[in-house]
């Protein structure tokens, strides 16, 4: 566009500016659900290579036996709109989450891994689970024996 040879061409400038600006307008709502769900992806992914590390660490240690012990430092934070609302970890021997970690999400969704031994318990001291409500935090499990069986002490240092 050269202003020497087209006299109209000043009066078109607020015409293309706006076709611009209505255009870039139209561009951000795509743009910023496309970043939310690259966090939600990234989130998730992380998460549950983390539910995989406490079951992988509590197998090892029923097979390492009583007095082994590992500390894992785990970070559940979020920046986007999907994050943790709670993480239990094992509960009563009887319970069926006794061998499991569950992620509760804030959108009332959950990740649950199992210990591949089922019968291999992951409780607290005083028993029943270890719940965590803070993103990031380390988890001490230690394998205990007690009254004949092998179980997972999990700890929130």
């Amino acid at each position: 566009m050269k202003l020497s040879k087209d006299p109209g061409a000043v009066e078109t400038i607020p015409l293309r500016l706006m076709i611009v600006a209505v255009v870039a307008a139209l561009s951000v709502l795509p743009a910023a659900q496309a970043l939310e769900t690259l966090k939600t992806k990234e989130f998730l992914a992380r998460a549950a290579q983390q539910l995989d590390s406490i079951v992988e660490v509590a197998e090892v240690l029923s097979i390492e036996g009583p007095g082994s012990v590992r500390t894992l430092s785990l970070d559940f934070s979020s920046s986007g709109h999907l994050g943790l609302e709670r993480l239990s970890i094992g509960g009563e021997a009887e319970d069926a989450n006794s061998s499991s970690v569950v992620l509760e999400l804030t959108n009332g969704g959950k990740l649950v891994r199992t210990l591949s031994h089922e019968e291999i318990p992951i409780s607290a001291s005083e028993g029943g689970p270890v719940v965590v409500w803070g993103a990031r935090f380390d988890l001490r499990m230690s394998a205990e024996f007690e009254d004949g069986t092998i179980w997972i002490l999990a700890e929130v240092l």
